[in-house]
């Protein structure tokens, strides 16, 4: 009994020791190119020997660069912003205010607005602008270089302010309502590559109520649809003042290049062909991957190319 105790335990430590094995293999894998030579839009053909799971092909052109997989930040951009506005009826001037911080907290409550130092831009975009009553074309403000309001490793956030005054007694002042169509923040860097920092969309915009005067439920006016935000201050007598913020936004972040999947799994893949359409000379890389659930073993095949007119 006690012999078949041990050979039970002897079964199990083999059986432990194979779950333990990392039994993926690299890959036999090597890339023989036709010719290292050619002109624009002439076809290179890659042959490939060897059969892994997966390969993933770097075209070595901008955005496509195997050095670049890994690269989230990039900086000494060039920060610039455009806006789109358009004012509705009433007359009163004034009401919106565009504001940057590089303190605020990321607590959306009045009393972080109120603790943080916030810029007021607004002087550096062309806003909508129209008589009293009638309702203003939609403005596209030029682009605007903000870089000098972003400090190195610290977000930024950027804030639309809605300030509507009291009208009092023996006054004819009606505050004015406001629409968003455009928020564009891009990010120019020293090689060419733009980078969206922020969009109208993308710009995790959230609503501050710190004033409003004809609230129905506690919640900001401020209202986000599909093709624009906006507030309207619903023809109030009373002062209101609203926020609209962004999350925090990094300004030096940047997409990692990535490469395009050539071969999967169950494909047959002998070879491969591309052609360029811009001179130069370019770093073309292949990846060879064996991958299965415990883990994955690559070969990378690099080969310079030089593209002529």
């Amino acid at each position: 009994m006690k012999n078949l105790t041990y050979l039970w335990a002897f079964i199990l430590i083999l059986l432990c020791s194979a779950c333990n094995k990392d039994d993926v293999v690299t890959p036999d894998f090597e890339v023989i190119v036709d010719k290292k030579e050619v002109k624009i839009n002439d076809s290179i053909t890659f042959s490939f020997s060897g059969s892994p799971d997966v390969i993933t092909f770097y075209s070595g052109e901008k955005n496509r660069e195997y050095k670049y997989k890994e690269r989230t930040t990039l900086p000494g951009g060039k920060k610039e912003l455009t806006i789109s506005t358009q004012v509705t009826y009433g007359s009163q001037s004034n009401n919106l205010r565009l504001l940057a911080s590089a303190n605020f907290d990321g607590n959306y409550t009045p009393e972080a607005l109120k603790a943080a130092k916030w810029t007021d831009i607004t002087d550096k975009f062309t806003l909508s602008v129209s008589p009293s009553g009638v309702l203003g074309p939609i403005t596209v403000s030029n682009k605007v270089d903000v870089s000098d309001l972003f400090v190195n490793g610290k977000p930024l956030f950027f804030a639309f302010k809605y300030q509507g005054q009291a009208t009092t007694s023996g006054t004819t002042t009606t505050q004015r309502g406001w629409r968003i169509y455009e928020f564009n923040l891009n990010n120019t860097f020293p090689d060419g590559t733009v980078s969206a920092i922020a969009t109208r969309a993308t710009g995790g915009w959230q609503p501050i109520n710190v004033e409003d005067a004809v609230k129905t439920n506690g919640t900001s006016k401020w209202v986000y649809i599909s093709n624009m935000f906006y507030y309207d201050p619903s023809s109030s007598l009373l002062a209101s003042e609203g926020w609209y913020v962004t999350k925090a936004l990094l300004a030096d972040g940047i997409s990692p290049d990535k490469g395009v999947p050539i071969k999967e799994y169950s494909q047959r893949r002998e070879s491969y062909k591309y052609a360029f359409n811009t001179p130069g000379t370019y770093k073309v890389t292949f990846v060879g991957s064996n991958v299965n659930y415990t883990g994955q073993k690559e070969v990378v095949k690099e080969i310079e190319i030089k593209v002529l007119p």
